[in-house]
């Protein structure tokens, strides 16, 4: 026994003591923890919660992510590079990996891109922040980013554009912490957020142009050229196969993007002459009518005039803070979509992150007293922005989206002639409609036999409230095939839905939010499933 003391004395005293370093949150770094838990909580319960239709783009990235499935169950997944599209696969990858892991269903997809680019999203502008003006402007830039109504509102939907935001965010964290590419580890892990990006959405690079060229030249970047390679290369690999497989659709593409197809026009509403006050300031309007409205655009203008002013005041100041960078980043994004002929409300949420960080650096460096006052006004004007965003507070239900319509414009244009201080519906939707339980009508009919449905739809085809892509999609998820889309099968039982006002005076299968109901009709007979 003594054997066994002197041992263990002989090995304390021969070992040194280590000490484990333990790296601590900071107050601000737990805040922002708890602020982007609480964002993805409520977008999990509005998307548990919804019970409309899927519509629009929305819809169309379902669907496609349902094709992808198909595929990869066919033994053909390179058919999900070459498919003819106008958009690159990876979100709807992302949604086609969902569904044939977790079984197929709408809502899956949504809660797995909050899951992976809400966090992203907010761990990028934090640590952004937090170069420029400490922790507490990490919190405020989360805070800031995703109480912005549109973000808010795009991650409640299977879209591109808030993915897409939260990959530039992260592209831009990651090519400032470099070190102007000096440190090739890091320069290949921005490219690798740079190479998703542009797999996610075409537009990823815009956002990109104006940050570079400052990143390069300021503080001879330039000359570290083998993370520049890295940065680049990396990049390369992964985003660039998709456009090589597809050079030859490039022309339909830039038709896209200009002034659109025969099928799909673009709006002139969205197409102003390139030379001219309307395209001077339409992103102007976009960003304070769409993306943010006035009092979180009053931050951002406040933090871009302030930067701007410090910069000329401190001769760019040091190469520590990047928020020259951050100006050009913001800059060349700007002028980058305004020069692209197609203008959409959309397209500012890939410079969020720039706007989120410059729109609340400031606040920092106020005097505390006028510090908490601006913060908490900053509190507020998310919270009320998200009663609109997430709850519909004050939505009607004949009401149409701010921007996608109500001043018959045109998708994506936003009101230019007034100033937005609150909107209950921005672009798609507001708060989840638990009316209208199409999905279930669905599944009812599957279990009474049903195979197959047709639709007709007497109602406002522009209310977004039943539309085709999106019922193909819940057919599908409840086992039902769609007459005119799938191969006809014999003897097969086919149920027609009527989405109308009134149907005969007979009780609709179920009522959609804006009044107008479904009906059921098998061979003529009215047949709601029980």
């Amino acid at each position: 026994m003594s054997g066994g003391t002197s041992g263990a004395t002989h090995e304390s005293a021969g070992t040194r003591s280590r000490r484990v370093r333990v790296s601590r949150w900071s107050a601000a770094a737990w805040s922002a923890f708890v602020v982007t838990a609480l964002f993805v909580a409520l977008s999990c319960w509005w998307v548990l919660s919804d019970r409309a239709v899927p519509f629009g783009s929305w819809a169309a990235n379902l669907y496609a992510s349902t094709l992808y499935l198909d595929f990869f169950r066919h033994g053909e997944p390179l058919r999900a590079i070459t498919y003819s599209t106008y958009y690159p696969p990876g979100m709807r990858l992302v949604g086609a990996a969902v569904m044939g892991l977790g079984g197929e269903n709408a809502k899956r997809p949504v809660l797995v891109e909050n899951a992976i680019f809400v966090p992203l999203l907010a761990l990028a502008c934090y640590r952004i922040a937090r170069m420029v003006a400490g922790p507490l402007a990490g919190l405020l830039a989360v805070v800031f980013a995703l109480g912005t109504p549109l973000i808010a509102e795009q991650f409640h939907v299977f879209m591109l554009d808030a993915p897409q935001a939260a990959l530039v965010a992260v592209a831009v964290w990651l090519i400032l912490a470099s070190d102007r590419f000096a440190r090739a580890d890091v320069a290949a892990l921005a490219g690798l957020a740079a190479g998703i990006g542009v797999l996610t959405k075409q537009l990823m690079p815009l956002y990109l142009l104006g940050l570079l060229p400052a990143v390069l030249l300021r503080g001879a970047g330039w000359r570290n050229l083998r993370g520049i390679a890295i940065f680049a290369g990396v990049a390369f690999v992964v985003g660039a196969p998709w456009y090589l497989v597809h050079l030859g659709e490039w022309h339909r593409f830039i038709r896209a993007a200009g002034t659109g197809t025969a099928s799909e026009p673009v709006p002139p509403a969205a197409a102003p002459p390139l030379v001219s006050l309307a395209n001077l300031g339409w992103y102007g309007w976009a960003t304070l009518n769409g993306l943010l409205f006035a009092p979180l655009f009053a931050f951002a203008a406040a933090g871009v005039g302030t930067a701007l002013a410090r910069v000329a005041r401190e001769r760019l100041g040091p190469l520590e803070d990047p928020t020259v960078e951050l100006l050009c980043g913001l800059g060349g994004a700007w002028l980058a979509i305004t020069l692209l002929r197609h203008h959409d409300v959309r397209y500012t949420m890939g410079a969020i992150v720039y706007v989120a960080v410059l729109g609340t650096a400031w606040v920092v460096r106020l005097r505390p007293r006028w510090r908490l006052t601006a913060s908490a006004v900053l509190a507020a004007a998310v919270i009320v922005a998200q009663l609109g965003a997430t709850f519909g507070v004050g939505r009607t239900a004949g009401q149409l989206p701010l921007s996608n319509g109500a001043i018959h414009e045109g998708e994506g244009v936003p009101p230019r002639d007034r100033v937005v201080l609150y909107s209950s519906l921005d672009y798609l939707v507001s708060r989840p409609l638990r009316s209208g339980d199409v999905l279930g009508l669905l599944r009812g009919l599957r279990r009474a036999g049903v195979d197959r449905i047709a639709t007709e739809d007497r109602g406002d085809v522009n209310d977004h409230m039943y539309e085709t892509v999106g019922l193909v999609v819940l057919a599908r998820i409840a086992g039902l095939s769609f007459e005119g889309l799938d191969p006809p099968v014999q003897g097969a039982v086919v149920a027609h839905l009527i989405r109308a006002g009134e149907v005969d005076g007979s009780a609709p299968c179920t009522r959609l939010y804006d009044g107008t109901g479904v009906w059921v009709q098998v061979n003529g007979r009215d047949a709601c499933p029980a």
